[in-house]
């Protein structure tokens, strides 16, 4: 699950090759992070409508009354002991945001059958969790691959989740995307919120010091993981958030924050004060301020 930077035009590209992976970041530019037991967010009424809002309106529409419908098949996915049997029960049942879970969970998985052997104790025992709830073997990830791929029904735009994304791509101008991110902020998933309001909140972070030019240690691929967290994702003991990124990082701590705070020092403090303010304003259903520049 891992989580490329989200931009508009060519970086907000990146979500439908990316996003549909939201995991725990890697050491330089992709941000990653993974879907949890997630809390619904829960907002205000909703103002006036925007006067403009995706280019594509009808499958926003179609999936209205739907908008919590991924909660159930969220519900499996962090209840599953095997995500081998998970993915192969969501690919016959597509749909609720089945293909999310089902990409994400085979980025997950890889990197847990490809965690080298120079890794510390905590690690190997995260590597060793993360294989053992995957349940694949090297050569039944590459047929799981492979089923994804060729599946003839593959239909992105309906997945409930990846449908979010899709209309946040198309909306038009700044209203239609502020449509959009309020629409995806009432579906309430936490890892598609984080991850549309990821390049904004890189924004808003610091720029640099002198000489300090490693975005992963100031943070700033960060955001959207702890964004997703404080808005109820699953970022405790044991999670799967919380196993990347002590296989990933070596920050291996009982939590995502914890981890967090003490893989990044410093930086940690300046990054939730960020990602608290992004939480307040989704809460508040206020998409304007966590649209990612142009």
């Amino acid at each position: 699950m891992r989580l490329r930077e989200i931009g508009i035009g060519a970086g907000l590209g990146a979500v439908l090759a990316g996003v549909v992976a939201f995991t725990v970041p890697a050491p330089e530019p992709a941000p990653v992070a993974a879907v949890s037991a997630a809390k619904p967010v829960v907002l205000p009424a909703a103002a006036s409508a925007p006067r403009t809002v995706s280019a594509h309106p009808a499958p926003s529409a179609a999936r209205a009354p739907a908008q919590a419908s991924w909660r159930d098949m969220h519900a499996k996915f962090v209840r599953a002991p095997s995500l081998r049997v998970f993915f192969y029960d969501a690919m016959r049942h597509p749909g609720d945001g089945a293909y999310y879970y089902a990409t994400n969970l085979l980025q997950t998985c890889e990197l847990a059958l490809k965690a080298g052997s120079d890794l510390s104790p905590s690690q190997r025992e995260a590597a060793a969790q993360l294989r053992q709830r995957c349940d694949f073997t090297p050569q039944g990830l590459e047929d799981a691959r492979r089923e994804l791929h060729a599946a003839r029904h593959l239909d992105l735009g309906k997945d409930a989740l990846l449908g979010s994304m899709f209309d946040y791509l198309a909306a038009d101008g700044v209203d239609g995307r502020a449509a959009m991110l309020r629409a995806a902020f009432e579906q309430g998933n936490p890892e598609v919120i984080g991850s549309l309001v990821a390049h904004a909140l890189e924004g808003k972070l610091p720029p640099p010091a002198p000489g300090e030019l490693d975005s992963t240690a100031r943070g700033t691929l960060y955001g959207a993981v702890l964004v997703a967290c404080r808005l109820g994702a699953d970022c405790g003991p044991d999670s799967l958030r919380t196993l990347e990124l002590c296989l990933q990082q070596g920050w291996c701590a009982g939590s995502v924050p914890a981890a967090l705070a003490q893989g990044l020092g410093p930086h940690f403090a300046v990054l939730d004060q960020v990602a608290a303010k992004a939480v307040r304003d989704v809460r508040r259903g206020d998409p304007r301020s966590l649209l990612a520049p142009k």
